[in-house]
C-alpha cells in the first residue's frame, strides 16, 4: 500500500512539474502585441527579457549594461556573447555554404539554440530582423535597448 501511495506521489510530482513549464515566447507580431497591449516600456522589456531567453546569460546589473550568469560568461569567453555572435554569423552567412568550416556551421546552430532567431533571421547572405525584431526595434526595445530599460 505505502509503494502505491509513493508511486502516486511521484507520479502526480511529475505531472505537476509538466504542468509549470513556461509558455514558449510568441512566435508572431499578433501574438507579441497580445500578450505585451497596454503594458509600458519597462514591463515589455521585462517580458521579453524573461520570455525570450536573454535572463538565461544575462542578469540585470547596473550603469546600463547587463551582468552576466555562469552560463553568460563561458559564452563571453568563448566569444559568442551577443554582439560578438551576430558580428560572426553576419561574416558566415556571406559565404558560400561549402566554404563554411565546421566551426562557422555550430555557431550558426548556437545562433539558434540560444534564441537569436526569435528577433533576427538569415536570408539571403545578410542577417535582418524576424517581425517581431523589427517591431521591438520600432518600439525602441532591440536587444541593447532592453538593457537600457532594465538597468
Amino acid at each position: 500500500m505505502r509503494s502505491h501511495v509513493l508511486l502516486f506521489a511521484s507520479i502526480l510530482s511529475v505531472l505537476a512539474g509538466c504542468a509549470q513549464r513556461p509558455d514558449p515566447p510568441p512566435a508572431t507580431l499578433a501574438e507579441l502585441e497580445k500578450v505585451t497591449a497596454a503594458k509600458s516600456a519597462h514591463e515589455i522589456a521585462t517580458y521579453i527579457f524573461d520570455t525570450y531567453g536573454c535572463k538565461n546569460c544575462h542578469t540585470v546589473a547596473t550603469g546600463g549594461k547587463f551582468g552576466y550568469t555562469a552560463l553568460g560568461e563561458q559564452l563571453k569567453n568563448k566569444s559568442e556573447g551577443c554582439i560578438s555572435m551576430l558580428t560572426s554569423v553576419s561574416r558566415i552567412v556571406t559565404l558560400p555554404e561549402d566554404k563554411r568550416t565546421p566551426e562557422n556551421n555550430e555557431k550558426l546552430a548556437h545562433f539558434k539554440d540560444y534564441g537569436c532567431t526569435a528577433c533576427h533571421r538569415i536570408s539571403f547572405g545578410s542577417v535582418g530582423l524576424t517581425e517581431i525584431g523589427a517591431k521591438l526595434q520600432t518600439m525602441h526595445l532591440a536587444c541593447t535597448d532592453v538593457q537600457k530599460v532594465l538597468n
